[in-house]
This record gives structure tokens, sequence and C-alpha cells, in this order.
């Protein structure tokens, strides 16, 4: 929660973010030693989770793009983050506390990944390709150790590793730290001197030129693996530097690599009398697996089967240094937005205790579209540039059933509705297509509905017709039964941004980004209300259950308060951003508003205050969707993100609104922080309530809605 105004009426507070970083370096960990706690990144945030508790979530915020690197330190007390964009700083967290201990600033253009050493003394640090540079951090006093280049010649560095303390030529620890970075074509061992301040590099020998993807040393710290793109990992003898082996272990990239304590050849499938260096594996084919071997030659012994749908991004071990023969547990995450709790046991591929479990799904792409059945709190439903529709389930925030279009012929899904018993989709290769809200099975698909894509659309109350707005400008109402097209409204000149039905059904309000919104008589079958804004298109409208007031946000950088019956809004409030989106709240009382600035915002609908300004998202907020019983709000952006926040009252949420800003500075009776409170103003609480009996005028009482035509006419309503 970043603004809260003087108290109100309600307030936000984030419960649950779905999401997970799964493009980022090493996105995942496991805290602790042994425990059920786990750290992943979820766009701008770094989301602390309980395997044992899944509702229980803390969040760490202050990076202002997606985290595009975590690490975690070996006890599990300190966390480090970084990020792209205008504001590349690594953040370093105290997980005991939860607070931010350092912000470093030393990279240009984007962090690439941190690392922390094995004692917690020193953080390194790799920027990207831009930045090029490599620095390490002491972690007591906050300043640079030591810094250097970290890629060769145009090269970036994406994979690195701490080795521990390097050895001498009778294989002592000394006192300088040893670390490795590898990229495209590239693989270099590094000697850092904590005393000197120095960082000194030499080249090890691959053989071929590799792309290196992945580095980890051994247990013992003798020889360094190095997993590569095309699906192998290299094993490199320390002392020398020299490559002695090469290992076929994915049919994809080798994704991450974690060293296991090494196990007597006696209880290895191999046999014999010394020790073997074991090796964990996860590549971008969905495969985890265990490699033995002597540093000349390795078997794989163990493996996660079935493989993980998905390329693996994640690799972290719940308990550090696993005894031989023990079951291995472990945390995967893919690039698919999953994360699974896995065991592999020793043995066959197919031991009983051998397998994975999802502990969380979500999208792995931009989220265009959220929403609520009408009359049900239980369950909402979203649309993702990756071509998935899914349904969650509010309780648990699983995914209940889940829908998938190829995006290659599909393109991307620009809006989404829910009655509680279809999903429907609006694409931009101009279909509308319907989806079981029971299994995510596709029901059927509507070509045509609008020929340079679907760009918003509307569900009536009576859930038996559908209005769509097209990229054209054009606005369409279709049967939902027989699929038919009902009205066809051209008057718009650029795309529909957004829709509203009327609670009768027998209007529906359009926006477009030619800076009007017009009000459509389904019944006649013409326009009845223009209202025009002066500057900037509309994004977005959110009409009140009374019908005679509308909100409206749009590029104009500014929330506007309509009466429907007059040309000119009622209240402009200026903001610093453009707003995407607005939503109300069932009765009306509150909306939300979300933005390019990604922040999420809550406005009191009587007096067109804010209540709260809230940052949850890493970028911009696409769609907003209020629960019908108005304890809570799914958002939703391009970072990927579903943000579920809880709206707590000041006071029992009213069926109307309940106050009214008073200008005046004198007044006494009712006062309270320059508000009138209607609980103390009787006359003002019958002012309301007969506005609401007056209706709005124009309406025609004889006029037939929708409703009444499909009730009670056997006419095909597209003789409408």
């Amino acid at each position: 929660r970043v603004k809260m105004p003087a108290p109100g009426m309600a307030a936000l507070d984030l419960e649950r973010a779905i999401g997970f970083n799964g493009g980022a370096d090493s996105p995942l960990h496991a805290l602790g030693d042994g425990g059920t706690g786990y750290a992943h990144a979820s766009g701008a945030c770094v989301v602390l989770s309980d395997l044992a508790d899944p509702s229980r979530q803390h969040f760490l915020r202050g990076h202002s793009e997606d985290v595009s690197c975590l690490a975690v330190s070996s006890s599990g007390r300190y966390a480090a983050s970084g990020q792209n964009g205008g504001e590349p700083d690594v953040l370093v967290w105290d997980l005991s506390t939860q607070t931010l201990v350092y912000r470093l600033q030393e990279h240009d253009h984007g962090v690439q990944l941190v690392r922390f050493s094995d004692d917690e003394r020193f953080l390194l640090t790799v920027g990207v390709k831009k930045d090029g540079k490599m620095v390490v951090w002491d972690l007591v006093s906050g300043c640079i150790v030591a810094s250097a280049l970290a890629g060769k010649n145009n090269a970036a560095a994406t994979c690195a590793c701490w080795g521990g303390r390097k050895k001498d030529v009778k294989r002592r620890d000394t006192m300088q730290l040893q670390l490795a970075t590898g990229g495209e074509g590239f693989l270099k061992y590094w000697t850092l001197d904590p005393a000197g301040g120095s960082l000194s590099s030499e080249e090890a020998t691959t053989a071929v030129s590799r792309h290196v993807t992945a580095l980890a040393f051994s247990h013992e710290r003798e020889y360094l693996y190095a997993g590569s793109s095309s699906g192998d990992f290299v094993t490199i003898l320390v002392r020398s530097l020299l490559m002695h082996s090469v290992t076929a272990a994915a049919s994809n990239s080798v994704s991450a690599l974690a060293p296991l304590p090494p196990v007597p050849r006696s209880l290895s499938v191999l046999g014999g009398d010394d020790t073997l260096e074991r090796l964990l594996v996860a590549g971008g084919d969905g495969s985890c697996t265990v490699w033995q071997g002597d540093g000349r030659a390795y078997r794989r012994t163990e493996s996660l089967e079935p493989k993980l749908p998905g390329a693996i991004s994640a690799l972290s071990l719940r308990v550090r240094h696993p005894a031989a023969g023990s079951t291995l547990r472990l945390l995967l995450g893919t690039r698919r937005g999953t994360i699974h709790e896995a065991s592999l046991a020793p043995g066959a591929s197919d031991a009983g205790e051998s397998g994975a479990r999802l502990l969380q799904e979500s999208h792995c792409s931009a989220v265009r579209g959220v929403a609520y059945a009408p009359h049900s709190s239980t369950a909402f439903v979203s649309a993702s540039d990756d071509g998935s529709v899914r349904l969650w389930d509010v309780a648990s925030l699983s995914v209940v059933a889940k829908g998938e279009c190829q995006t290659a012929l599909a393109l991307v899904p620009a809006c989404v509705a829910f009655t509680g018993e279809a999903i429907f989709t609006g694409w931009a290769d101009g279909k509308l297509r319907a989806h079981d809200a029971e299994d995510g099975a596709l029901l059927w698909t509507l070509d045509g509905v609008h020929q340079s894509g679907v760009t918003t659309m509307a569900i009536s109350h009576n859930a038996k017709f559908i209005v769509t707005g097209g990229e054209s400008g054009e606005v369409r109402v279709w049967e939902i039964r027989t699929r038919h097209m009902l009205r066809h409204f051209k008057e718009h000149k650029t795309a529909i941004t957004s829709l509203a039905v009327g609670s009768s059904d027998d209007h529906v309000f359009s926006s477009s980004r030619d800076r009007s919104i017009l009000c459509w008589d389904l019944v006649q079958g013409a326009r009845t209300t223009a209202l025009v804004q002066r500057i900037g298109g509309i994004n977005g409208i959110a009409l009140h259950p009374d019908g005679t007031r509308l909100i409206s946000v749009g590029q104009e950088k500014s929330v506007a308060v309509w009466d429907v019956r007059q040309p000119e809004p009622l209240q402009r409030i200026p903001l610093d951003a453009e707003q995407l989106t607005v939503a109300l709240s069932a009765d009306g009382s509150l909306f939300a508003t979300g933005g390019a600035d990604h922040k999420l915002r809550l406005w009191d609908m009587a007096t067109a205050a804010l209540l709260a300004e809230c940052v949850g998202h890493s970028a911009a907020v696409r769609s907003i969707a209020w629960a019908p019983d108005g304890k809570q709000l799914v958002s939703c952006g391009d970072d990927g993100n579903i943000l579920v926040w809880n709206v707590f009252y000041d006071m029992p949420p009213p069926p109307k609104p309940l106050a009214l800003e008073a200008q005046d500075a004198g007044a006494s009776e009712g006062r309270r922080g320059g508000r009138w409170t209607l609980a103390s103003v009787p006359w003002a609480r019958c002012y309301l309530a007969l506005q609401a009996a007056a209706g709005a005028p124009g309406r025609d009482p004889q006029a037939r809605s929708l409703n009444g035509w499909t009730q009670d006419s056997e006419m095909p309503l597209g003789g409408l």
C-alpha cells in the first residue's frame, strides 16, 4: 500500500499474487534447510510463500519493474533481487524481518544475475550485455570489493556461480575465493582476493565453442560443471582448467545445475572403493535427472517422470546437503509459469516416491482481462496473451478449468466475460470463442464477429446476448443461443474500447478512442445519446446501477464523472498518468481504476474522493473485476500477474452511496473532516432517495426491453 489518504469508507490490501517470472534468472528458491518456505519472483515483487499453507504470502516490494533475477543465501536469511530498465538496482533483503538492507546502485541498463557466496559474506552481481560489469559487494559494509568486465568481446555473461575457497597446489584452502562466469562462446574462471580488492580471470578449455547456460562447482570443488544450450554438460578439472568429459543430459538446453554430496562407489550403481561426484541437471525439455561419475564418465541414476510441461528455469534443493541414498526433495519452476514440488527417489526412474506436484499455476504472458460471474464471488476467469483462458477458484486460487488456443492462429485474446456456465473470449483474429466452465473445453467458435479484431465485450444481465466492439468502430449484438447477430451499429470512427449494458438490458453504452461515448437503444436500434470528451481518447467506462451516472478514463490522464443526461462531465479529477480501465462495485458505492503507471486506485463514487492508491503490478494495469459481494477485487496487467485485493470497510458496505462532499468550510453539523455523512444528515438521504425514484428522464416507460422479447415472444431474435 503506497498511499492512503485520510480515513475513508474503504481500503485495499493485497491478499494474493498469482504470477511467476519464469523467464527471470533463478526465480525460485527454497528457504532454509529442510523448511517449508520458499521465495519466488512475481512481477516487481519477491513473494514469500509456505508449502504448508499455500494461502499465506508475504510481499517484498521495492522494484519499479519486473524482477529479472533472484538469489537466496545458503542459510535462507538474505535474498537479493535485481531488475532491468531505468532503475537497475539490486535490493538485498533480510528475510527474517522482511526489511530492505541495501539498495545497490552500480549497474546500468539492467541486472542479469545475482549470487551469494557460500559464507554469505559477498554478493556477486552481473549486468546485462549493455552494462557488461560484474561487481562483488561486501555485505557487511555494503561497499564494492572488486569489479571487472564479466563477458568476452561482445558476448555477455549469462550465468555464474561461486566455488568457495580456492585451493593451492597441495589442495589446501587459501584466503582467496573462486567463481566462474559463462556465456556465448566463453567460460571464465575467476579468482577473488578480498583483501586486495582484485579479480583475475583465466579461460577454461571446452574443446569447441559452446553457449554456456548453467554453471556449478562440484561438492568437493574439484570440478566445474558447465551446461550448454546443446543439452550437454562439460566437466572441467579446476586445477588445470582442462575439459575432462562431455555428457548429453537433455534434448534441449541445460537450464540449471545443482551439485550433490558425493556417494561411495559401494553404494552406487557403478561400484568400486572411492567416491563418485553427483550432479542434478534440469533441462529445457522439462527433464530433471541425477548423474554420477568420476569426472571422466557419468551415468544417469535418477530421473523425474513424467517430465514437466515446459522448460525448467529454476531448480532449488529443499535440503541443501541430502544424505547419500535419500530421496531428493526439490522445487522446480518453469518458463510456462508453473511451480512444482518434486521428489527423486534413488534407484529406478519409476520409483514410487518420484514425481512432481503442482504448487502454483499462472499465466506466462500479459493478462488482458479478468471477470466474475454476475452473482457468484467464488470464481473468476482470466485471458492471457499466452493463449490460455483460465477459471480460478477464489478460496484456493487454483485453476478449476483451462482452455487454450494456438496464438499463431488465433493471435491473442483482447477481452473475457463469464456467465457462470460458459467463458466467452474475443480475439484479435475477429472471432468469438466460448469455453465450458466445467473443463475448459471449446464449445464453439463464431467467425467474423469483427473483421479487424474483437476489442471488448459485455454480457447482458439476463445472459441471453453478448455485445461486442471491434477494431474498426462497430458495435454488434449477438444472441448466445443461436449465435445470430441482432444489431449492428457503426458510428464510432476508431476502435471500441469499452461497453456497458444498462440494468434493464435495453440500452448499451460504448466508448472509443475517437473521444466519444454513445448510448444505443437496443430495441429501437438507434443511437440516443452522445457524450464527447474534448481531449484524448476514452479507454474505459463503467455505468452506475442507477443508469444515470457513468465513469470514464482515458488518454487525457483524468477520471471523469458524467451524468448521461448532460453533455459535460460533472467532475474531472486530474491524474499523473493515463488510466486504462475502470470498474464499479456491484452496489455502486465504490469504483477502481488502473493505469499505465502500474497503480490501482480505489474511489468513493458519491464524492469522487480517492480512498487508496496501491502498487502491486510492475506494468500497465489492463483490467479490473469486482467480486459481486464487494469484498474483493481482482486486477491484471501486462506483467502477467493477477492480484487479488481485499476491500476493507470502515462500516458495512452500503447499498447506496452514503457521503456527499462538502465544499464550504463553515458548516458544522454532520461535518467530519470536510465530508457530510448521511448518517447525520437525514434530509440528504431523502434527497437521494427522491432522485433514485425519479429515474432517468427521457426514457419511454412503454419501450419493450430485449428481456421482454426473449421471454414473451416466439419471434426469432434475429427479426429485431
